[in-house]
């Protein structure tokens, strides 16, 4: 009889965690095990499915809401949480895997479900974190290194892949873009570690350069209540700067800012209508959206030093250059605004002949697909 893996977690909406669960669960259904899935409770009593839809298509929305649950009085072979805070409690099962990140290489008792971090641990507990940078705090947290297993998130290159030319003139079209037009995006929580203000301050210095460029932001508003608009307000207030003046109100009238929920079909719509995607990130666990934008053949510009290092190819990838900062336990990185300014020079001017779309695509399809990814969970699992 094949083994039980019981997965708890979130399925539905579209947080970070979730859509890392339901891409793993819809991977892991090809392979010969009993798959169970019980729902942990969100964090938010005002995220659910139809406000915070995860975007899948019916096809997967159906396989993902018919995986059967797991009465209380059975027992799975293996235990697999992917929520948050973090559940550390035993469990029954024969092995306990519980995924993480740790974003600013620390882990705060907040962090934590229950009484805390100690009280907590199970000695058999094994932590799955997906990347180098984020497996330092658990480190740092007292975890043995043997016990917290490094496995990367992935991509599902039948969603996220390169438009039909026709297709993607109508996603620009939609954003204001014209042949002539350089769109550079980024999407996210627009919280500070996502480093906007180090991309707008960018942006608006090219902007008189090169009046061609047009910037997008994709806000998740509907999760963390923080909307583009709001962010690049406050730039302006807290630098003093007047958005009716000269050049600046030129430039601010070049960024394009979405708060609307987008399916997974649109959002690749967003990433082949862009030319550049630009995340000059301080703080990432792993950061999946610039390699979502890759699949689908876009050029990306990254933080160099952090999470993306495990995956940034320079088939398709340029980093900024930064500096590591530690301020109350937690480390990040303040990535340098000329540096980016510099690389994206680089790709509107097309100076850059390392970018090879046909090999950024299949390192992808070798490296790093959730198909791939669910294969070293099994390999963990020893399934």
């Amino acid at each position: 009889m094949s083994k039980k893996l019981l997965i708890e977690g979130w399925r539905g909406i579209n947080h970070s965690y979730a859509m890392v669960n339901q891409y793993q669960l819809l991977a892991l259904r090809e392979q010969s095990l009993q798959i169970f899935h019980n729902d942990l409770p969100f964090v938010s009593p005002e995220w659910n499915l139809k406000k915070n839809f995860c975007g899948f298509d019916e096809k997967a929305l159906s396989y993902l809401a018919s995986i059967p649950g797991l009465a209380k009085e059975e027992q799975a072979d293996i235990v697999y949480r992917i929520g948050y805070p973090y559940r550390l409690r035993p469990s029954k099962a024969k092995k306990l895997y519980v995924f993480g990140t740790s974003e600013a290489q620390i882990i705060t008792p907040d962090m934590i479900f229950g009484d805390g971090l100690k009280e907590n641990k199970d000695p058999d507990l094994k932590i799955i974190t997906p990347s180098h940078w984020s497996k330092i705090g658990f480190l740092k947290a007292g975890f043995d290194e043997e016990n917290i297993k490094v496995i990367s998130h992935g991509v599902d290159t039948s969603i996220f892949k390169p438009l039909e030319s026709e297709i993607r003139e109508q996603y620009r079209s939609l954003l204001g873009a014209n042949n002539d037009t350089f769109l550079i995006l980024s999407l996210g929580s627009m919280q500070k570690n996502k480093g906007v203000d180090v991309l707008l301050t960018a942006y608006i210095q090219l902007k008189s350069k090169y009046p061609q460029v047009k910037l997008v932001l994709k806000d998740q508003s509907n999760l963390y209540g923080i909307t583009a608009n709001e962010i690049v307000n406050l730039y302006c207030k807290e630098r003093g700067i007047n958005p009716s003046a000269g050049e600046i109100q030129t430039a601010l009238a070049g960024i394009f800012c979405i708060t609307k929920n987008l399916n997974l079909q649109e959002l690749n719509g967003l990433y082949g209508a862009a030319d550049c995607y630009v995340s000059p990130y301080r703080a990432e666990g792993f950061n999946l959206p610039p390699l979502e934008a890759a699949a689908a053949g876009t050029p990306i510009i990254v933080t160099k030093g952090g999470s993306t290092d495990d995956y940034a190819d320079p088939s398709f990838a340029l980093q900024i250059e930064s500096q590591i900062k530690t301020a109350d336990g937690r480390t990040y990185l303040e990535p340098d605004s000329d540096s980016l300014i510099e690389q994206l020079t680089n790709v509107i001017e097309e100076k850059n002949l390392l970018i090879d779309q046909d090999g950024a695509l299949l390192f992808i399809e070798k490296n790093l697909t959730w198909k791939s990814v669910s294969k070293k969970l099994m390999e963990e699992f020893n399934l």
